[in-house]
Formats: structure tokens, sequence, C-alpha cells
């Protein structure tokens, strides 16, 4: 039986989390559609960027042009 991506070490739970996250932010803020041919380019981005090393997501949300608002103080 085929290993699992999990078992073969490419993508854990946690990572493709962070990088649904970023994607869905970063969409949200294009106001990409996620089908769109923008949002797929995004992903690839996204996936190149983390197989590279970048795991962070703030580091991620920057990379594909934008930085994580900080929450307004009260």
């Amino acid at each position: 039986m085929p290993k699992s991506v999990y078992d073969r070490g490419l993508l854990k739970p946690d990572d493709i989390a962070r990088l649904q996250r970023v994607f869905d932010e970063a969409c949200r803020r294009r106001e990409a559609h996620p089908e769109s041919t923008e949002a797929r380019e995004l992903a690839l981005t996204l996936l190149a960027l983390h197989n590279a090393g970048m795991v962070d997501e703030d580091m991620l949300m920057e990379a594909v042009g934008f930085r994580r608002l900080e929450p307004k103080s009260a």
C-alpha cells in the first residue's frame, strides 16, 4: 500500500492548516476567488516557499505581499 503524504513527510496536518490560513487570508485581501487562476498561482507560491523552508506563518504572509494586521489596542 502506498504511503500517505503524512507518512512520507511531505506535509503534516499543522503545515496544511498554516498554509490554508495564509491562503485564505491572502485570497480575502486580494478579493480573489479560491478557484481563480490568481489563487492557484498563490497556492503554488506558498507551497514552493514552504518546500524551500519558509514555515513561519507571518513570513509566509509577508512573502505573498501582506503583513498580518495587529489587533488594535482598546
